[in-house]
């Protein structure tokens, strides 16, 4: 099998996980409105606007990872057929780059769930309260996103490293 195939099943997991995303984001987006509509309490009433503000990120990331990746696949295909060993390098380079940001990428998040954590604990502010709990599911939503992320990266850099010995 052709290292092409690979790349191609790592964008199509991407592809996946952007739709995921955008799945997420719309349904924090519905629960944000509803919260907007019928909360009734002021720890309701502020959960709008720091959903909306995770609906909107969340959303953004989906359409980023669904159209960067379509966008990719038929650049990476012209990109092998023109030179498939420069293919490989380039890729095997710029995997093993991003592939360094995961544990960064958990540290920082573990501190935003953390802070998002102290705002609950610490504050009876309706508004700090809500900000607290939109940390930590802004924290979670990473965690998985990044979790399912660093697992396919690491299986493609693997198949890449594979391919580079043959």
């Amino acid at each position: 099998m052709e290292v092409i195939n690979d790349t191609l099943n790592w964008c199509k997991g991407e592809i996946f996980e952007g739709k995921m995303s955008l799945l997420f984001g719309v349904s924090v987006l519905i629960i944000s409105l509803a919260y907007f509509k019928w909360g009734s309490t002021p720890g309701a009433r502020a959960m709008f606007f720091p959903l909306l503000v995770i609906a909107i990120l969340t959303i953004s990331a989906g359409i980023y990872l669904v159209s960067t990746n379509q966008k990719r696949m038929p650049r990476y295909e012209i990109h092998f057929k023109e030179n498939p060993q420069q293919f490989l390098e380039s890729e095997k380079k710029r995997t093993a780059d991003f592939i360094r940001w995961y544990p960064i990428t958990q540290k920082i998040f573990f501190g935003i769930m953390i802070l998002g954590m102290l705002f609950l604990l610490l504050s009876h502010a309706p508004n700090i309260r809500a900000i607290g709990i939109s940390l930590m599911l802004l924290s979670f939503y990473v965690f998985v996103l990044d979790h399912f992320s660093e697992e396919r990266a690491t299986f493609y850099y693997s198949k890449i490293v594979e391919h580079s010995l043959n």
